[in-house]
């Protein structure tokens, strides 16, 4: 009996210190991350990085990881007896917004993935096929084929009793009926948002490295040989926009990786119900690395990205002269206003002064 006690307890202290940190972990993600990808969206669409195509893929991947994180959040209401996911309407959208959202930020870094793959792979193609145009197009096409991948979801969705240590409590589970159709469903979406994906990423990425490589020989070469007058190069063979490529495929291709590190662990580990309770918790614990890969990019581009890094600083910087050149034109106004006033009210003694003497 002692043994069998000691055994049935490590589960369950397993199982408190996770609760725990799930309880404070999720918040603090939701919140930190979701404002690192707003900066993200800013820097990337409101600053000379939007003349790039690669930040409209970014941009996009963080306005829906912002989506993702969202959805985190509602879950993790429950935990503090807020059950508004398992209520009508809410368990459907939320259900279908997770799977969107996941959808599309996996498709998204397979979408900077291929374009970084012809930037380094094609160099004398990277202007005419890796513009902004093109990317806007590749983001709205894979947000609409998104939208009608994910949709079957809000059919196989619902909130239903379920009768836990003798209570009926009310989960967003699987539809009464639609198991079946579920099932079907959630091995394509393996399919589509992990096999297919990864398989692409994983064999560019090698691609992409070999290529980086090449280029750091390209330039050390293209840098010590004086002979060639740098204006009769073509913009291709240019050192500094080597140099640049090479820096924003390094970036691209740490989040890539990333991605892929924190993702594969919650696909590896999927199981069918009622898995054992030591596959559950490992379950669980994977799921908080695949929550993380939503909300850590904005660090991955601040630590690997010197571009990333001068063009928020110039931001925040721009913003702040602004505001001080407004707070200067408004004393300026209103010392203008008081030397008019008193230039005025001079005028007006003057005027008086002169009509009575």
């Amino acid at each position: 009996m002692t043994e069998t006690k000691k055994e049935g307890e490590v589960p369950d202290l397993t199982e408190a210190i996770l609760r725990g940190v799930q309880l404070y972990y999720t918040p603090i993600l939701v919140y930190l991350g979701s404002l690192g990808n707003c900066l993200s969206v800013c820097v990337f669409f409101g600053t000379k990085l939007r003349r790039s195509s690669s930040s409209i893929y970014l941009g996009a991947l963080a306005i829906s990881d912002t989506g993702f994180l969202i959805s985190v959040f509602v879950v993790w209401l429950n935990m503090v007896n807020i059950g508004i996911f398992n209520e009508q309407g809410f368990c459907q959208f939320f259900i279908y917004l997770t799977t969107l959202c996941s959808f599309l930020s996996v498709w998204f870094v397979v979408a900077f993935t291929v374009e970084r793959f012809v930037a380094v792979q094609y160099p004398f193609h990277r202007q005419s096929m890796c513009t902004v145009a093109r990317a806007k197009t590749v983001v709205i096409g894979l947000t609409i084929l998104g939208i009608m991948t994910c949709s079957p979801t809000l059919w196989f969705s619902s909130p239903r009793l379920k009768t836990w240590d003798k209570e009926n409590v009310t989960e967003c589970l699987v539809a009464e009926g639609w198991e079946a159709s579920a099932t079907i469903f959630n091995s394509i979406d393996a399919i589509l948002t992990f096999v297919v994906p990864f398989t692409v990423i994983v064999v560019l990425n090698i691609l992409i490295a070999r290529a980086i490589y090449r280029l750091a020989k390209v330039r050390r070469t293209l840098t010590t040989e004086t002979r060639a007058p740098q204006d009769q190069m073509s913009c291709s063979q240019n050192p500094r926009n080597i140099f640049a490529q090479s820096k924003i495929t390094k970036m691209l291709l740490i989040v890539s990786t990333v991605f892929l590190c924190l993702n594969l662990p919650a696909y590896a580990i999927r199981a069918d119900n009622n898995p054992p309770r030591s596959i559950e918790l490992a379950q669980q614990v994977c799921n908080l690395f695949f929550n993380t890969n939503f909300g850590i990019n904005f660090i991955l581009y601040c630590t690997t990205g010197q571009n990333f890094r001068s063009a928020m600083i110039r931001m925040f910087l721009r913003r702040s002269h602004g505001k001080s050149d407004a707070a200067g034109r408004n004393s300026n106004h209103g010392n203008i206003g008081k030397y008019s006033i008193l230039i005025n009210m001079s005028n007006t003694n003057h005027i008086f002064n002169k009509k009575y003497q």
